[in-house]
């Protein structure tokens, strides 16, 4: 049985859709109701697979209750009916099943609500792709790659893709509509357009996410959304990594290949005014665990897995006076003199150039020991 609310602010409107919809065999009218706000309040008491909504209404539109529904409940089917024709551009951007225009064709409802029900009742539900093999990628960029498919995944807009990124970083964290609306359009003066133009972010980033088969959970409660992520991340597993007390024979491998993810700053290419301190703090961690592991290799005389951690390090930070220490360190373990004196040459270069002086003491006196 296929579940239908109705929704127009006109009582004589509402009662002529509420008769035909009760005249078709294999509907439920769950709900008629002539305000939003009742719609949304009682949406998970009704539970309809199918809406009809009006267009023009006080206080919300039917476009934007639409993507508020859709935000609430991803699966729900919309349809449109309104008195007048030039809404239905915006109308089917909210993937409507149908516009049909006032004084509703009967036998055009019927056909809107037949394909309704064979989609949602007449199959089985398709089965989601195996997901093994999805990841997400943060470090270096942005990129989502579905399991088996070497393109990655498309974000239809800028903004779905920057709330992503927002609420990636803020998972597992309950953030507030209005957070949400003040970062992606602080420009905006309308509640009413930045709650629009929120609902139909979040709505289209959920709809790439499931498309895709990526194991990201976006949930919505009393104004705030929260993400849960199952699948592989850089940034993620590097943040992990980085809380490790210390570095053993048991965790060096898992730790090494946690800082190996490091490609760049978080988001690079992306720009997220409110993504600077998270990057500044991720570019740390990386070079704090880059830092550790090679201390610890440098103590099992492992002096090459040391100098593979401490180059792409010193690419990152030029000026990291630890790193640098250590990789003369390995040099000099490794019994390598002309790469020894060039690293120190490089050293001073770098310091004369970027902070207009000599190296630090400390770097100076481990040259001349160590030479």
């Amino acid at each position: 049985m296929l579940r239908v609310a109705l929704l127009d602010d006109e009582r004589p409107a509402l009662n002529v859709l509420s008769g035909l919809i009760r005249s078709m065999k294999g509907v439920e009218l769950t709900g008629a109701f002539t305000n939003p706000a009742e719609l949304l309040q009682q949406l998970q008491e009704c539970r309809p697979h199918l809406v009809l909504l009006d267009i023009e209404m006080p206080g919300m539109n039917g476009l934007e209750l639409a993507a508020a529904l859709l935000d609430m409940q991803e699966e729900i089917e919309v349809i449109f009916v309104s008195a007048y024709h030039q809404y239905a551009l915006e109308a089917f951007r909210v993937q409507a099943v149908d516009y049909l225009l006032k004084p509703v064709d009967p036998v055009l409802l019927q056909g809107s609500v037949d394909r309704v029900i064979r989609r949602k009742l007449g199959s089985r539900p398709a089965v989601v792709e195996d997901q093994e093999g999805a990841s997400i990628a943060c470090l270096g960029g942005l990129e989502l790659h579905k399991a088996g498919q070497p393109e990655p995944v498309r974000f239809p807009t800028a903004k779905a893709e920057e709330l992503f990124a927002y609420l990636l970083v803020h998972r597992n964290t309950d953030v507030s509509k209005w957070t949400l609306g003040d970062l992606l359009w602080p420009d905006i003066v309308s509640t009413e357009k930045v709650n629009h133009n929120l609902h139909m972010a979040v709505y289209r980033m959920k709809k790439s996410l499931k498309d895709h088969g990526l194991a990201v959970r976006i949930s919505s409660q009393r104004g705030f959304y929260r993400l849960e992520c199952d699948d592989p991340c850089d940034y993620i597993a590097l943040e992990e990594a980085g809380q490790a007390p210390q570095v053993n024979r048991e965790n060096v491998k898992a730790l090494t290949e946690a800082v190996k993810l490091y490609k760049g700053p978080l988001f690079a290419g992306r720009d997220y005014p409110w993504c600077e301190g998270e990057r500044e703090r991720m570019s740390r961690c990386y070079r704090a665990l880059s830092r550790k592991l090679a201390a610890w290799q440098t103590g099992q005389h492992r002096y090459h897995e040391a100098a593979e951690l401490l180059l792409p390090l010193l690419e990152e930070a030029p000026l990291d006076e630890e790193g640098h220490e250590l990789l003369l360190r390995a040099y000099d373990g490794l019994q390598q003199r002309t790469s020894f004196i060039a690293h120190y040459e490089k050293i001073k270069r770098s310091f004369r150039e970027e902070l207009g002086e000599e190296p630090p003491q400390g770097l100076r006196r481990l040259y001349s020991d160590l030479r």
